[in-house]
């Protein structure tokens, strides 16, 4: 069975902090509620127009699935750093860490603030996909494995559309020679 859903790392740069509201985290909440997702950990990170910083991080995860999650990160890098051995080392290794601290402490937030302009906000997310953990466990039972996965953005249709009229310019090159 499996006990974790999908899980995704998002980041967010906000131009202007002076913006932000509180529709996003009542919206990440309200997806919460509703057992679309759950909030592995969440940093915000504000930086004021005189370099001020605050932050803020929130996770969902019980001690005891924190050293879940812990382990099975763990022992995936174990894995495939030393194969079986390294999977029981990192699985332990990765509960251990998991126990002592979540998320990010102050100076590694500092860091994250000292990168980003005044004015400028940064968020972070790992959000479980929970509507998709069912889907994920029956896939793995048919020895489903995963090929590719991500958004499709604007960006990338843009990039996309501009592969595509290179690609033609190409072509009429060729048959017009």
């Amino acid at each position: 069975m499996v006990e974790f859903g999908p899980v995704q790392m998002v980041a967010i740069g906000f131009p202007d902090a002076q913006k932000l509201k509180g529709d996003l985290l009542r919206e990440l909440f309200a997806l919460s509620e509703q057992k679309f997702i759950r909030l592995i950990g969440l940093l915000a990170v504000v930086k004021d127009a005189n370099g001020m910083i605050e932050s803020v991080q929130i996770t969902e995860l019980s001690d005891a699935d924190r050293k879940r999650l812990g382990a099975a990160a763990g022992a995936l890098i174990g894995l495939g750093a030393a194969r079986g051995k390294g999977a029981v080392a990192g699985a332990k290794a990765g509960a251990k860490a998991m126990e002592k601290e979540f998320g990010l402490n102050q100076q590694q937030i500092r860091e994250i603030a000292r990168n980003i302009p005044n004015g400028t906000a940064a968020g972070f997310m790992l959000v479980e996909h929970l509507w998709a953990k069912k889907f994920k466990e029956i896939a793995l039972a048919q020895d489903g494995v995963l090929i590719a996965n991500g958004f499709i953005t604007p960006d990338s249709l843009i990039a996309l559309g501009s592969e595509l009229a290179e690609g033609v310019k190409a072509a009429e090159k060729l048959t017009a020679a």
